[in-house]
């Protein structure tokens, strides 16, 4: 009995053994790591130009979308689920001119740009204040490789990039719908006519959290580490 026992027991971990052998080309296609060192608040190093930044400096997709997509229609992007969560590869391409367009036209025509120069975001006045608490958090550096892997079309070079939590919470506990808050890539670039500019490289799901965008950067520093 024993020895049969002992049998099974040397089988299984020889398969165990060979289906780890077998697998071993294929590490490098593992997305994540598997212990992931999140840093802490008190840890997080924020670039000297990014401590005065406020909360119009970085935009995201409104509940509605309806700015986003009406910026998108102006450059004539065509696969918006595209665009919408990964806007940095089309400036420079698609979106060449930086400055201010008028979206909205068909009832509150309003100017809107994804790309944030600094000298005027950091005056501009956060609408919704008596009903919202507009918000951001800075939850981690990344190297500017990646950030300029994430806008290759440009024409400049990113001079710092960090992780960003918007948010937009209500004060009267109405529904603001399930993605109050949106985490995404933004780097700071010296941009011609515009000049210092915050601009958002890319977004992720509401359903995706910290974690997820640390794996993300993780992985995408291993690719450019080879």
């Amino acid at each position: 009995m024993f020895s049969f026992l002992y049998n099974r027991l040397y089988k299984k971990v020889i398969l165990i053994l060979l289906a780890l052998f077998i697998s071993i080309p294929y590490i490098d296609e593992v997305p994540y790591p598997l212990i992931l060192d999140v840093p802490k608040s008190k840890d997080i190093k924020i670039s000297n130009e990014w401590k005065n930044l406020k909360y119009p400096c970085f935009k995201v997709e409104t509940l509605s979308g309806n700015w986003l997509s009406d910026y998108s229609g102006y450059f004539h992007i065509h696969d918006y689920e595209h665009f919408r969560l990964n806007p940095g590869l089309y400036f420079g391409k698609e979106i060449k001119d930086y400055t201010e367009k008028k979206v909205l036209t068909g009832y509150s025509p309003e100017k809107y740009s994804l790309i944030q120069p600094i000298d005027k975001c950091v005056k501009r006045e956060i609408k919704n204040t008596d009903t919202h608490d507009n918000v951001f958090f800075i939850l981690g550096e990344f190297n500017k490789e990646i950030c300029d892997l994430h806008t290759p079309n440009i024409q400049s070079k990113c001079k710092s990039s960090h992780i960003v939590q918007s948010c937009s919470f209500s004060k009267t506990g109405s529904m603001t719908g399930i993605n109050q808050c949106t985490i995404g890539l933004f780097g700071l670039f010296d941009l011609e006519n515009v000049g210092l500019s915050i601009v958002p490289l890319k977004y992720f799901e509401f359903f995706e959290d910290e974690n997820d965008v640390f794996n993300y950067i993780w992985f995408k520093g291993r690719k450019l580490s080879y």
